[in-house]
């Protein structure tokens, strides 16, 4: 049985704001499937629970006339990576443009 989440939201106003390498405090686990990676923790700018999906893997495709098969691989990533807040609550003073649905705020986890 799963635990429920603790949501931990703090009502910031939106803002661009870089909270650097995160090392602790967020999952980092590949996907059964062996082509996703997922990344999931609170947001050092809200509190927000963010989850983060990276997709890797052999994708399908077709290419030519006749339809010949073409598949190229795409490794998995690693490293340092960049993720938004993606916490899904209303800011106030969040910009119509925004693309992302959190506070604004980024930050990087280690894939290993």
């Amino acid at each position: 049985m799963t635990e429920p989440r603790i949501e931990h939201h703090r009502p910031v106003e939106y803002r661009l704001a870089d909270h650097r390498l995160q090392r602790d405090g967020f999952t980092v686990a590949p996907a059964a499937d062996g082509r996703r990676i997922e990344v999931t923790g609170s947001c050092p700018g809200c509190g927000g629970h963010t989850t983060v999906v990276w997709e890797y893997g052999i994708p399908s495709g077709h290419k030519g006339f006749l339809g010949r098969s073409k598949a190229r691989s795409i490794d998995r990533p690693v490293g340092a990576r960049t993720v938004y807040c993606d916490c899904g609550h209303v800011h106030a003073n969040r910009p119509a443009e925004a693309w992302d649905q959190g506070c604004g705020a980024y930050w990087q986890v280690e894939l290993p």
